[in-house]
């Protein structure tokens, strides 16, 4: 193998130096960061962001720095009918709500399994799976219907974010660590021949230090909330006392439980037409599995909404396709070629089209 010679890196600082090109690039990539620096002015001509289809003009949700894209997919769909179905106006559904009782939820479904576990050895492969990520906060279909109908859901105004729902790394660590010792004090009372009856009360006093902790870091869940709003046709309404689970039951009022999840899966080991699931993936015990239904591709492509035509979602795909091949071919021009003269910082705007594609 041969080393970097000083030579070699001199050489390359010339080569870099009488550039002026390089220098453009340098100046604009390092104050606004590379993506932001890769977008031409012709990629938004030939990319505008108008619609056939367009399901709502409200404005866009974030999940910021936190992985709760399936929490954000399943209340857009409630607020979508709530907006309409109300007239309201700048309304969105506590995400944050769901977080809290997720980790909540998840942190009781981690337990029972250390407990399942607790006459395997640390090293066994499902005992490492459980202690190398306690929980985290991705989750599936099922994980977040089990949520709404236990806990209902709250409008944003009631339960809004937070620092920890927004950034969730700081969270998810401390709350791993202490998942981490807590399954070691269940696996230590386990192995001293505890009954399960000690080993449940001991379970209950761990959770409530995580209750504890998820309430001083993403704040203390509504039992009950006021939920007043004045419609487009500026109308007063209102309604005292109601319950999450009220507030669920009355405003969203979908049966959830007759919705499944499909995937395509073309493997020989999962024929078409079967559900499976994932050994250990779940978040609420007691509540439905996670399962998926096994289909071929052309039935998926059959079972879109009457009203979304097929070309037209296929139009969309396109659509998000034409930018990655844009910001592609940019990164070629400005890294590889260098055909253009001078590159511009451009406007540091977020292009509406790519995340209605990628949603």
């Amino acid at each position: 193998m041969n080393a970097i010679q000083e030579s070699f890196t001199d050489r390359l600082f010339a080569n870099y130096e009488a550039n002026v090109k390089y220098q453009a690039i340098e100046n604009a990539a390092s104050h606004n960061g590379i993506f932001a620096a890769l977008e031409r002015r012709q990629s938004h001509v030939n990319n505008t962001p108008v619609f056939s289809l367009d399901l709502t003009k409200d404005k866009v949700t974030n999940q910021k720095a936190s992985g709760r894209c399936w929490m954000f997919a399943a209340l857009n769909t409630f607020r979508h009918k709530l907006i309409s179905q109300y007239k309201l106006e700048n309304f969105e559904l506590s995400q944050a709500h769901t977080f809290f009782w997720d980790k909540y939820e998840k942190s009781n479904w981690f337990l029972e399994q250390v407990i399942a576990t607790a006459d395997q050895e640390l090293t066994s492969r499902k005992v490492s799976f459980l202690l190398q990520t306690p929980q985290q906060d991705g989750g599936q279909w099922d994980m977040v219907v089990s949520l709404f109908e236990k806990y209902g859901v709250v409008p944003k105004s009631v339960y809004p974010e937070s620092i920890s729902s927004s950034s969730s790394r700081e969270l998810n660590a401390i709350l791993n660590k202490l998942l981490r010792q807590d399954a070691q004090i269940l696996r230590d009372l386990l192995a001293s021949g505890a009954d399960q009856a000690t080993v449940q009360a001991k379970k209950e006093d761990l959770l409530q230090e995580i209750f504890n902790f998820l309430a001083m870091s993403l704040g203390l869940p509504p039992r009950k909330f006021d939920f007043a709003y004045r419609d487009k046709d500026d109308n007063y309404q209102s309604e005292k006392g109601i319950t999450p689970q009220e507030f669920y039951r009355k405003y969203v009022n979908l049966p959830l439980e007759d919705y499944v999840s499909v995937i395509n899966a073309p493997t020989a080991d999962k024929p078409y037409g079967k559900s499976y699931t994932v050994e250990m993936l779940g978040n609420v015990v007691g509540s439905r599995a996670v399962r998926y239904i096994n289909v071929p591709m052309e039935r998926l492509k059959n079972w879109r909404l009457p009203k979304c035509k097929q070309e037209k979602l296929f139009g969309l795909v396109q659509m998000s396709a034409n930018l990655a091949t844009a910001k592609l071919e940019s990164l070629r021009q400005m890294f590889m070629t260098l055909n253009q003269a001078w590159i511009f910082n451009s406007l540091k705007t977020r292009l509406d089209v790519w995340t209605t594609a990628k949603a």
